[in-house]
């Protein structure tokens, strides 16, 4: 295990776990107060940082010191009253105490040209973790329960981001409540029971059950969104958006590429990519900009003729309906 790491990028939580998780294994779960030490590297010069890390624990000789804010890796660094001494830093990387594990934070993109980033990359880690992806997401899922002895397959934690539409924050408070009433195994009734659906679910739901031609199944969708009093020119800027990609994974299709390929090139999962194909296969292009045309002859109507919008968005329906028909 290295003596020095430097985490950087965009997601603040991954980062703090991942901190964590390294502190206790380097002090083999004993973290205390004395030995888990966070320095605000906004408030303090490097030769306080340099004195902690030279300086003996309280009960044992191992600590971790976490730099929080080290912002001088950055290409642009914020002004600050404090003035770093670099070369100071370097000195002690180079020759590290190896009784302390020196963490670095900086929640920004790192300057990877500085000295001070290629002397951590030789005597110690680089660590870049940024905002999950899909895939991301779900890896983050089934490991997270798996900790907990809570089983979930692949397929139910994908349904569960779906399902919320959750970035990683939103998404952790959501496994929490499935934690506590869920104790072996989350199943997609579990979700159903306790999460709060998401809007882009519903879209989701709804072009569906359009392509389907389950049309009674789209209007129950369809008048759930309206008694949530969902605006209908939101709801027709996602539709557009989902039809888009119907059309786009439509011409792909017929270019021969396959459904992995299409996913990684629209950057989409997977599983949405194989129900898009599905829904779209008996369908032409032709059809599919058709539709398109509807939706943007309807959002300039939505908003310029003074007419009720759901009963306009009503229309919109049943007009939808008309043209898969």
């Amino acid at each position: 295990m290295k003596n020095i790491y430097l985490l950087n990028g965009e997601n603040e939580i991954a980062i703090s776990e991942f901190q964590y998780e390294i502190a206790k294994k380097y002090l083999k779960n004993e973290l205390t107060d004395f030995n888990y030490i966070k320095i605000n590297m906004l408030e303090n010069k490097i030769s306080d940082l340099i004195y902690e890390c030279q300086s003996s624990g309280f009960f044992s000789e191992k600590k971790v010191v976490i730099a929080d804010n080290s912002i001088f890796f950055m290409a642009k660094p914020k002004k600050t009253k404090i003035e770093y001494n670099i070369d100071e830093l370097i000195e002690y990387i180079k020759n590290p105490n190896e009784e302390v594990l020196l963490i670095f934070k900086c929640l920004d993109n790192i300057d990877s040209r500085k000295k001070i980033v290629k002397e951590i990359k030789q005597h110690g880690e680089v660590k870049t973790i940024n905002n999950f992806n899909a895939e991301d997401l779900q890896k983050y899922t089934v490991e997270y329960l798996n900790k907990l002895d809570i089983k979930i397959s692949k397929d139910v934690a994908r349904f569960l981001i779906d399902y919320s539409g959750l970035e990683l924050s939103g998404l952790k408070k959501e496994l929490e409540k499935l934690e506590l009433l869920c104790k072996n195994e989350i199943t997609i009734d579990d979700i159903k029971n306790t999460v709060v659906k998401s809007l882009e679910y519903d879209i989701f739901s709804l072009t569906n059950e359009l392509f389907s031609r389950n049309y009674e199944a789209l209007r129950g969708v369809y008048n759930n969104l309206k008694l949530n009093g969902e605006e209908p020119v939101f709801l027709l800027s996602l539709i557009s958006s989902q039809i888009r990609t119907y059309l786009k994974v439509k011409i792909l299709l017929l270019e021969n590429y396959s459904q992995k390929e299409i996913a990684s090139k629209l950057n989409i999962h997977p599983y949405r990519v194989q129900l898009a194909a599905q829904k779209v296969y008996n369908y032409d292009i032709k059809l599919l900009m058709n539709i398109l045309v509807l939706c943007k002859n309807y959002d300039r109507d939505l908003k310029t003729i003074n007419i009720d919008k759901y009963t306009m968005f009503d229309i919109f329906i049943n007009k939808l309906i008309a043209l898969i028909d």
